[in-house]
């Protein structure tokens, strides 16, 4: 098993829960897409991945592993998998690219750490990558520094860094919000085909339904940090059962919402079913949680499901 989350339940330090508990299994070469709006625990998930949650946040329960290894308690194990075996493609990489550093200089980090690999070496090693990417391989362009490069390049630069040492498995965090539409086409056709020719497994964060239907075999609906409905992508795409899942696919095709309002604060949320004050047709049964419904790779969480159909 390439990832296994069990039960995971993070909070702040006050208390509030913020994600969970979230059960969760992707294979080798599986292409699981974890979508929801901002706000329902998609980055936290993510970050609690790597090891790097905010201040105030912590793990309250449950635990996680990446091929066999915990990810949730330190040992030499966890270190080997974060950034080599499994690796990290971030939102905004603004943020998560070193001013300081020139482009050669961050391709080499990875390598370096995981595989004692120097400088020149590791970018000879890349530089097929860097052309499969339409990366400028010479020296003019890999001496720049992030801000003389474009918003495209530096997307493409962060997936050339998390691929330099051949992970089995791709965590992609929004990874296509800051791109214009037509360079988000090309993003997304050039990860499936790495995907293809790798076989790669990923796990990809997005508030987009549309998006991640295309590019996963099988999705999960986060809302309010609760797990509302999983299954194959295109059943979801075609016939979605819960009606948040099918808000989601009305926004994917430019739809105007029948539901107004906001996806309330954490510590501010409701009982039961965090999308209760927004539904349509809401049940007085949906403010206590029944149990999952079937099993985690196809499952519903709903008092009230639609019908069976593709909407209107």
């Amino acid at each position: 098993m390439s990832l296994a989350i069990d039960e995971l339940l993070l909070e702040r330090v006050d208390g509030v829960r913020l994600l969970g508990p979230l059960s969760l299994r992707l294979g080798p070469g599986e292409r699981l897409g974890l979508v929801g709006e901002s706000g329902s625990g998609k980055s936290l998930l993510v970050q609690a991945l790597f090891g790097v949650l905010p201040p105030g946040v912590r793990q309250a329960g449950g635990r996680f592993t990446a091929f066999g290894f915990p990810l949730d308690r330190p040992g030499r194990g966890r270190d080997q998998i974060r950034g080599a075996r499994m690796a990290w493609v971030p939102q905004d990489p603004r943020q998560a690219l070193n001013p300081l550093l020139t482009l050669a200089q961050h391709l080499a980090l990875l390598p370096g750490i995981h595989r004692a690999e120097g400088s020149r070496r590791a970018l000879d090693r890349l530089t097929p990558l860097l052309e499969r990417l339409g990366l400028p391989t010479g020296g003019a362009f890999l001496g720049r520094f992030p801000h003389q490069i474009s918003g495209g390049q530096r997307q493409r630069l962060c997936l050339a860094m998390a691929l330099s040492c051949d992970p089995e498995l791709l965590v992609l965090d929004e990874p296509t919000t800051a791109l214009d539409p037509l360079a988000r086409r090309a993003f997304l056709d050039l990860v499936l085909g790495l995907q293809r020719e790798r076989g790669l497994g990923f796990l990809w964060i997005t508030h987009d339904l549309g998006l991640a239907a295309e590019a996963c075999d099988r999705l999960l609906v986060l809302y309010g940090g609760e797990a509302l409905e999983a299954g194959p992508a295109a059943r979801l795409l075609s016939a979605p059962r819960h009606p948040y899942t099918a808000r989601l696919l009305e926004a994917a095709r430019r739809r105007p919402s029948r539901e107004a309002g906001f996806l309330p604060a954490p510590g501010h949320r409701p009982d039961g079913c965090p999308f209760r004050p927004r539904c349509p047709d809401p049940a007085e049964a949906c403010s206590a949680w029944g149990p999952w419904r079937g099993e985690p790779h196809d499952g519903l969480r709903c008092e009230r499901p639609l019908e069976a159909a593709a909407p209107a």
